[in-house]
């Protein structure tokens, strides 16, 4: 059967329509009993209708060392290796041996398991358009710079490939001769995606190429520990506004300690962070975005110069020391603390970015793991409504991606969902001293969209 999106919207198989008349059923008797709701309960009952009558479906048609990646990938195939699967030490193939064959390329074991238990729901929740995926796993470098060359031949992509966030400009520099386009099968989700994140990975030509994992958001780390021992309470950090505001802060910490045996925050002069930073905070205004790099070298110069900070190649080491107080980083950075410092459990509090001018924007998207569909595909439309579905619908997201994976998710409306968002089962929800999402709740509307 030739694959067709429109079958898959409005329903070819009587599953899918008895489906959607229980969902309907349901929502109306749930209507009816507990009676109006407010704003975002309706718009989650709406999200509810939509992703089972179209989106659920709207489908279509790191780096590490090669001894590290077969240890990690070694651990989780045991624990997804089902029937229909096959495995090498960095390939492994599942799905439906019937199904359309498909081809991916990632670096991160840990999407494997994810995108290997969505194939399994793909494929249980539509018999017609099944699939079997070869997933492929190499270093990172690696991937990148042979997925590029295949481009450049016109030969030997992949269907679907992970990049880096700071990769995108490169992958997608050929725009539609390389990358499938994802605008048809990102539509039944967009309105429920922060733009900040997805309107990064629009090309030149106003398309839309890439899908991402995580939000990644900047905010600011504090060591509440730390700092109450030099006498700096909450409230004072939640009064901190500006990076005038968190140098006096840094000064009363070092008046505090002393200077040379702790330090206020650390310093990777190589981390995008910084640059970053700097054009979000001044994205609205265009007369002095030029020189926004300028100022933010500038400014953490001065925390060099007066000793509230010193130059750090691993901030994971600093912070595990117990020597720095605070670090502005991408809430992927959680992964670092929750995974392997373990030690620093209940120590530490997350703001959002102090900005040069209050009011500005306080954050900005930094890492994140995109996937793109390329124009070689064998059946570009299917691979793209597969990885839009694994990616984007809300049920995922709520239900495995964050659970599974605990990537800070761009669905901004899951941030406002208690249950969800102060999980007490999730560990990123207890190992900080608030949740993550109230910090992505508080700055939703002051994440700006700045490219790589």
């Amino acid at each position: 059967m030739q694959y067709n999106r429109s079958m898959r919207f409005h329903g070819s198989t009587k599953i899918r329509r008895l489906t959607a008349f229980v969902i309907l059923a349901s929502v109306l008797f749930l209507c009816a009993c507990q009676g109006p709701k407010s704003p975002v309960g309706r718009s989650k009952v709406a999200e509810s209708i939509r992703g089972s009558l179209a989106g659920r479906g709207a489908k279509n048609a790191g780096e590490a060392g090669n001894g590290a990646l077969s240890a990690g990938l070694n651990g989780m195939i045991s624990a997804t290796t089902t029937e229909n699967s096959s495995v090498s030490e960095d390939t492994i193939v599942d799905g439906d041996p019937e199904g359309t064959k498909l081809t991916f390329w990632t670096y991160d074991p840990a999407n494997v398991t994810y995108y290997r238990k969505l194939l399994g729901k793909w494929n249980d929740e539509d018999p017609d358009y099944t699939l079997e995926i070869t997933f492929r796993i190499m270093p990172y470098h690696e991937l990148r710079d042979t997925l590029i060359a295949t481009f450049k031949t016109g030969a030997g992509a992949p269907d679907i490939c992970d990049i880096d966030a700071y990769s995108f400009a490169e992958v997608s520099e050929g725009l539609s001769e390389w990358l499938y386009p994802l605008d048809a099968a990102a539509a039944p989700y967009i309105y429920v995606m922060h733009p900040a994140r997805m309107d990064v990975y629009i090309g030149s030509d106003g398309k839309r190429y890439a899908v991402p994992f995580r939000m990644g958001a900047a905010v600011q780390y504090w060591n509440m520990e730390l700092l109450e021992e030099a006498g700096i309470t909450q409230k004072e950090v939640d009064a901190v506004k500006t990076w005038e505001d968190y140098s006096a802060l840094g000064e009363k910490f070092k008046a505090a300690k002393g200077p040379g045996a702790k330090y206020f925050t650390v310093v990777d002069t190589e981390d995008p962070v910084w640059p970053m930073l700097a054009l979000a905070e001044y994205s609205e205004d265009t007369e002095k975005a030029g020189s926004a790099r300028t100022e933010m070298t500038t400014t953490y110069q001065g925390w060099l110069d007066a000793g509230l900070a010193k130059k750090t190649e691993d901030i994971s080491v600093d912070i595990a020391s117990g020597n720095v107080a605070s670090v502005t980083g991408s809430l992927a950075f959680m992964d670092n603390f929750v995974q392997d410092m373990h030690d620093q459990y209940g120590k530490w509090y997350i703001t959002k970015c102090p900005v040069f001018v209050d009011g500005q924007p306080c954050s900005v998207c930094l890492d994140d793991c995109p996937t793109v569909i390329t124009a070689q595909s064998r059946a570009p439309a299917l691979a793209a409504d597969y990885v839009c579905y694994a990616k984007m619908y809300t049920d995922n997201a709520r239900s495995i991606l964050w659970p599974d994976l605990s990537y800070d998710v761009c669905n901004n409306e899951l941030w406002s969902d208690d249950i969800f968002a102060h999980d007490v089962t999730n560990e990123y929800n207890t190992f900080f001293r608030n949740c993550p999402y109230d910090v992505l709740k508080e700055i939703d509307e002051k994440i700006a969209m700045v490219k790589p």
